[in-house]
Order: structure tokens, then C-alpha cells, then sequence
């Protein structure tokens, strides 16, 4: 039999001025008072954020929530190339470790 239980969920905007950003999770709460009060004057332009429940099914006895819970933030084409680079010192960081352990 696989465990489920309904949570709630609050939400904000990571634009709280114009509302064009994108709702996040601010709380996940066993009941729906405790949610409608952490979501109370955190959404856009200081009103109540939105409250809604979200299915948990468990798992080798964790809780585990929907896959769409979180926004994955992907990279623009200024971060890939950052992160080039990144990978780029950290590779030369490895050789030159491993050159110095060989001799």
C-alpha cells in the first residue's frame, strides 16, 4: 500500500512589485491555517501569496513531493559561459594536483 497525505502549500512571487515573476514555495504546511497564515501579505505588492495542497506519496519511508514542486532555473547563455570556465579552471586545478602526486 503506498502512503499519501495531503500538505499545503504557500507561495510568493519573486517579483512582489509587478507580479511578472514566478510563484515559489515559501512553506509547505500540515495544515491550511498554517499555510493561509505564512502566505498572509508575502505575494505581490504585499496581498496574501496562494495556498494550494500538494499530494505526498512515500517512499522507503520519506516523503516525496511532485516534481513540479520546484522551478529548475536553467541557464541563460552568460551562465554557460561562466560555467565553461569554471569547468575549464577546475580541470586545470585536477592536472596539476594529479602532476604533482606523480613526482
Amino acid at each position: 500500500m503506498i502512503d499519501k497525505k495531503t500538505v499545503w502549500v504557500a507561495y510568493t512571487n519573486t517579483d512582489c512589485t509587478e507580479g511578472r515573476g514566478l510563484d515559489v514555495l515559501i512553506a509547505v504546511c500540515a495544515t491550511e491555517a498554517t499555510a493561509l497564515r505564512l502566505a498572509r501579505k508575502r505575494y505581490v505588492q504585499g496581498s496574501d501569496g496562494p495556498v494550494k495542497t500538494m499530494e505526498l506519496v512515500k517512499i522507503d519511508g520519506k516523503w516525496y513531493a511532485p516534481s513540479d514542486a520546484i522551478a529548475v532555473v536553467y541557464p541563460t547563455s552568460e551562465d554557460r559561459a561562466v560555467q565553461a570556465a569554471i569547468d575549464a579552471m577546475r580541470a586545470a586545478v585536477g592536472k596539476a594536483k594529479s602532476r604533482r602526486s606523480d613526482g
